[in-house]
């Protein structure tokens, strides 16, 4: 049976995969997509950072592998995120939002995901220092940057272009009519397909490549 086809905003055509045996579940553990090299802290920021402590995000966006700081699906927008209350006694409100995104509070962060291709660089975009909001606003419109038909078939297997690719498929089925569905498809292939599926948001963990380089971890 022929794969799902796949639209891509920049040249508004289709591409269908080639057939497969069979589509694999997002939770399968074959390679990853390759991922991005370079420095991760901007250069202007590297010399504040070397005089920095350590650094702590904040509790809400803090990662966990069994209790999730909050309830959010990364596909949707942000205003549909949800303190969870088994997690925190913290209430993701405005005054929750405006705080920032960790201790001491820093200029930018650079979120990196095993499935994605890309980094997602967040800035402080309403002070000096990002912001909780910051994260979870510039996460989301970064997964919604088109995808290209070159990032696309960079993908290391067909296995993993037809998750895609089904993955892109079903985010346009759950528009809720014709003409949404129809819009959908003509905005094409999103950032947010190639995670395939794994949009459950667990936080963010550190690394040992800077005090602005934090993991996404997600389900």
């Amino acid at each position: 049976m022929p794969g799902k086809h796949v639209r891509f905003n920049e040249e508004n055509i289709f591409y269908s995969p080639a057939p497969s045996e069979s589509t694999p579940s997002p939770s399968t553990s074959e390679s990853s997509l390759p991922s991005s090299t370079g420095p991760i802290t901007p250069p202007q920021f590297r010399e504040f950072f070397m005089q920095l402590g350590p650094v702590a995000i904040h509790p809400i966006l803090a990662y966990d592998p069994y209790v999730f700081p909050i309830n959010y699906d990364i596909s949707y927008p942000p205003n549909t995120a949800r303190a969870n209350i088994r997690a925190s006694p913290i209430n993701l409100d405005t005054h929750c939002l405006a705080q920032p995104a960790t201790n001491p509070p820093i200029p930018v962060l650079s979120l990196q995901n095993d499935f994605l291709p890309w980094r997602c660089e967040i800035r402080a975009s309403t002070t000096h220092y990002v912001t909780v909001e910051d994260v979870l606003i510039q996460l989301y419109r970064f997964l919604r940057t088109p995808g290209t038909r070159v990032e696309f078939k960079a993908a290391p297997s067909q296995h993993i272009r037809d998750a895609i690719a089904e993955t892109y498929h079903n985010r346009c089925l759950r528009a809720s009519s014709a003409d949404a569905y129809a819009e959908e498809q003509r905005k094409g292939l999103k950032r947010v397909d190639f995670l395939m599926g794994r949009t459950t948001f667990m936080g963010l963990s550190s690394t040992k490549l800077g005090p602005d380089a934090w993991v996404l971890n997600l389900q």
